[in-house]
């Protein structure tokens, strides 16, 4: 069982990374993950905001990129403290079945807390039924584990996140599905956060 005691609460993470995203892309549209100069600019930027994300909260950060080609790159960025992972985050650019292999990835590695980073805005529904589907047949859960997805949405600057927290050790049963649900305030609009407050301290200052 994991103890949630000095984790990042879920929807602190969430909303700092909404608030950062912005300053870790490049001054052009990103568009899909998929293409292979858009998928390289989406590693660049979530490896810089985790990196910097995670020095805030004294994480060690080690961090690796695979494949050999850039439309084949993936990232995978663990947040640590001493021997022990706080975090994981794997991105699952590509097509379903890639995102599918990324995942069952990312539930074999013990964390307390686990990240997979995709994009799909046409089969977001599909997709989220075919996670939990892996996370029914993945038979090794530990109580406590947290899982969040994001999915990004690049060209609508939004962020979706769906988040479950394991119940049990071992299997899942079907009814257990129920508890992954969207983080409050999901669709995130990235940047939203960032504007409000420019906008009151423009306010302050006029």
């Amino acid at each position: 069982m994991w103890c949630s005691a000095h984790l990042v609460p879920l929807p602190e993470l969430v909303r700092e990374i909404v608030r950062l995203l912005p300053e870790y892309l490049p001054g052009v549209s990103t568009g899909s993950a998929a293409i292979t100069e858009g998928r390289s600019c989406w590693i660049q930027a979530w490896k810089g905001l985790l990196t910097a994300f995670g020095r805030q909260y004294a994480m060690e950060i080690s961090l690796h990129e695979e494949g050999d080609s850039g439309i084949a790159r993936q990232l995978t960025l663990y947040w640590k403290r001493g021997d022990g992972l706080m975090a994981a985050f794997l991105s699952g650019w590509g097509d379903r079945q890639e995102l599918e292999r990324r995942f069952q990835r990312l539930e074999t590695i013990k964390a307390p807390q686990k990240v997979i980073i995709y994009s799909c805005v046409k089969w977001q529904e599909a997709v989220l039924e075919q996670l939990q589907a892996a996370l029914l047949r993945y038979p090794h859960h530990i109580t406590g584990e947290q899982y969040l997805a994001l999915n990004v949405l690049g060209t609508e600057k939004r962020l979706a996140a769906h988040c479950i927290t394991i119940p049990r050790d071992g299997i899942l049963n079907q009814s257990d599905l129920g508890l992954m649900r969207p983080l409050a305030g999901s669709p995130f609009k990235w940047g939203a956060i960032m504007n409000a407050t420019q906008s009151v301290a423009d306010s302050d200052g006029a």
